[in-house]
């Protein structure tokens, strides 16, 4: 099977759109969403009718949580005392236009999805989240000790494991022994679709195979891609001027 996984939109409806284009090319049997599609670009329940419409399961990111039961402070990144300033206006106005039906679609969203495949002689076991295996606000970068991704693991029996949050794409393989046997886990941060931290301004997704190929003791078995996909950002400068917010990102987008 063929899974794409996306995160982090961030209410930027173009760079939805340019993904779900560019999937068509690698036609996934399925789509799962890593959690936080509103707050930052304005396109808020465009992007929650376009996720429903195309029926990708999603989990519950940091700001879906946030807007989800009404918060008006709620922690999320910045760099500075201007991308504070951006995110709490941000917030107030998402939290005055998002519909009720979308509120409750958020508030609904499960923290954890876990999936089971089974094969004749083995099976591979994934797990989503947004942040971490504990909490949606927890940072998990790429350099974090690979001890601590193995616990992390290991408390929710997972062989892959798939999050966001920190806008910045990875993929860990991690050896082990486990009575005796040489297997490996599989750390991937499938990077942001509107608000990407990589060294682009491209939308970037992720895509994993998962067949009766598959098996732990084989690091290469787990294929991982990353795609970036490119797309206008001058319309979402653009929305973000619309609704009264200032030009903080407006480098950041063009960069």
């Amino acid at each position: 099977m063929k899974l794409a996984f996306i995160s982090d939109i961030h209410a930027n409806l173009p760079a939805l759109t340019a993904v779900l284009m560019d999937m068509e090319r690698h036609q996934p049997d399925d789509i799962y969403c890593l959690g936080d599609l509103v707050n930052f670009a304005g396109w808020d329940n465009e992007v929650i009718n376009l996720v429903r419409e195309k029926r990708i399961t999603c989990i519950q990111g940091n700001h879906d949580e946030g807007i989800g039961y009404r918060k008006n402070n709620f922690s999320f990144s910045y760099s500075n005392e201007a991308q504070k300033n951006f995110g709490y206006a941000s917030i107030k106005k998402v939290n005055t236009a998002i519909t009720e039906e979308h509120r409750s679609f958020l508030s609904g969203l499960p923290f954890m999805l876990q999936l089971e495949f089974q094969f004749p002689f083995h099976h591979i076991r994934l797990a989503m989240v947004h942040g971490s295996t504990s909490s949606n606000n927890e940072y998990i970068q790429e350099d974090i000790a690979e001890e601590n991704l193995l616990d992390m693991m290991a408390y929710i029996n997972a062989d892959i494991l798939l999050m966001g949050h920190t806008h910045i794409p990875y993929h860990k393989t991690i050896f082990l022994e486990d009575e005796n046997r040489k297997i490996y886990r599989h750390a991937i941060n499938a990077g942001s679709v509107g608000k990407p931290k990589q060294d682009n301004t491209h939308a970037c997704y992720c895509l994993v195979n998962i067949d009766h190929h598959t098996d732990i003791s084989d690091p290469a078995s787990v294929q991982v891609q990353f795609q970036f996909v490119p797309y206008d950002t001058q319309p979402v400068i653009a929305k973000i001027k619309e609704m009264g917010l200032s030009n903080t990102y407006d480098d950041f987008l063009l960069r």
